[in-house]
């Protein structure tokens, strides 16, 4: 588990993001090909949000990246939701189904 701060300026101002946890995973999937998906959960403005980005060769595609804003303001549900996701290895293209059935 990592954890970082990074601050990001904005031309209105400046907005604190702290990324919380950090859970990588590794996963055999087509033609025996080892696929490592990064997930992140990120508190802003007093909300949890997640991203998920799968690590490729083509980190350009759009089915590579995804970022849920304010999932959820319990931290606890939070990372809950963050060790479901990461223990499922689901890919950045279905994060947000899974967390609208998740927080259903």
């Amino acid at each position: 588990m990592k954890f970082c701060f990074t601050l990001t300026k904005y031309d209105k101002g400046v907005s604190f993001l702290h990324m919380m946890q950090s859970i990588t995973t590794k996963t055999i999937c087509d033609r025996n090909k080892e696929v490592e998906i990064i997930y992140n959960l990120v508190f802003q403005n007093a909300l949890y949000s997640l991203e998920c980005i799968r690590v490729s060769e083509n980190n350009n595609e759009l089915n590579n990246y995804c970022f849920i804003e304010n999932i959820t303001e319990d931290e606890t549900e939070a990372e809950n939701c963050l060790q479901t996701v990461a223990k499922g290895k689901v890919f950045p293209v279905h994060i947000k189904d899974v967390i609208e059935d998740y927080f259903k």
